[in-house]
């Protein structure tokens, strides 16, 4: 003859019937079989909560009423879980889903795309440069054929109202950012100058002398640097000094400090 169970239910736990019971403790679920945990998973891990709560019913341990009750969802969610676990069993609920691949998004589209995201564009600005649907974008996303650079590597160009703000706000005076630099190089630590630094930017005050170089390189402004100036100890190359020249005539500018 069976024998019955004793409903013992965890203090503070919420009942699903007189087996079984749950509670929430730091964003985390816990299941219990009498007083006896059995399962836990996050809060937000929605996949593991269908999975678990479908494997009760299909083992007889609770009524698919009992998890509409307890939890306050859907009765044809339940269902659609319970169809899954027994079509499918546990490893169903977290296979990736089957996306059907678009027609919009190409292989061209998608070089292009993955190229606009890499170079820090937001998803507005991809779809727009495409001419794709911005909900096209969103979903090659989150199917994985396209991916999105992380915030701590994504590229965030700067605009000239943020570059002034810091230079203004500057440790050592107004421009003196990379501070670290400038402290090495006073004390003697950077014998060949502070590293040339590319950073991405817009609207830069006539960023388009910077394709002249390649013309000033084949002129051979550069060939006697060695013989004709002498070596500069400091934050600044002489090579750096030259270009700044260099690119103040290009621009018509006749004193450094006006810029």
């Amino acid at each position: 003859m069976p024998q019955t169970w004793f409903p013992l239910i965890p203090s503070g736990a919420t009942a699903i019937n007189n087996v079984l019971s749950v509670v929430e403790r730091n964003s985390k679920w816990f299941y219990f079989c009498g007083v006896n945990p059995v399962f836990f998973h996050d809060d937000d891990d929605r996949r593991s909560f269908r999975m678990f709560t479908a494997q009760l019913v299909c083992q007889g341990m609770c009524k698919q009423a009992e998890i509409v009750r307890t939890f306050s969802v859907s009765k044809n969610s339940v269902n659609r879980s319970v169809k899954k676990y027994r079509e499918s069993g546990p490893h169903g609920f977290f296979q990736p889903r089957k996306a059907r691949a678009g027609s919009v998004i190409t292989d061209e589209v998608k070089q292009r795309a993955q190229q606009l995201l890499d170079a820090g564009k937001s998803r507005s600005e991809v779809a727009k440069q495409l001419d794709i649907k911005p909900d096209t974008l969103r979903k090659a996303i989150n199917q994985a054929r396209l991916s999105e650079p992380s915030k701590a590597n994504r590229c965030i160009a700067s605009d000239k109202s943020s570059r002034s703000i810091e230079d203004a706000t500057s440790a050592m005076g107004v421009g003196c950012t990379r501070t670290l630099d400038r402290i090495c190089a006073a004390i003697g630590l950077l014998p060949q100058g502070a590293p040339t630094r590319f950073e991405s930017c817009r609207d830069v005050s006539f960023g388009g002398v910077m394709c002249a170089l390649p013309a000033l390189i084949a002129t051979g402004l550069f060939s006697h640097v060695d013989k004709c100036f002498n070596t500069l100890s400091g934050y600044y190359t002489r090579l750096q000094v030259l270009l700044v020249v260099d690119y103040m005539a290009l621009c018509r500018i006749k004193n450094a400090q006006r810029r």
